[in-house]
């Protein structure tokens, strides 16, 4: 019974694990860069006109994000991030 609980919990955890993603959604009629900076790592990520980008590992505490908004956000998992490709037009985490 131990064993069958255990499993369930550990099943439910890697459910609900996948919503901690960081996602940027590009709602520009124009591809756009972004930048994550998580300190020892960086790297730089193409999102295409009107598309939405998921990062499961590249920001799986916090990181700094820079885009075409012309300034780094510090952003946490769970974050969603939408831009006009010119503005951050809202950053806003998943317990929101």
């Amino acid at each position: 019974m131990l064993k069958a609980a255990l499993i369930a919990s550990g099943f439910a955890l890697a459910l609900t694990t996948g919503a901690h993603a960081l996602t940027i959604n590009n709602k520009s009629a124009n591809e756009i860069s972004i930048g994550l900076d998580q300190g020892d790592k960086e790297s730089v990520h193409k999102i295409g006109a009107g598309k939405s980008v998921t990062f499961k590992n590249e920001c799986d505490d916090h990181c700094g994000v820079t885009g075409p908004w012309n300034f780094s956000w510090w952003a946490k998992t769970g974050d969603a991030i939408d831009t006009d490709g010119t503005s951050l037009t809202s950053a806003k985490d998943d317990a929101s």
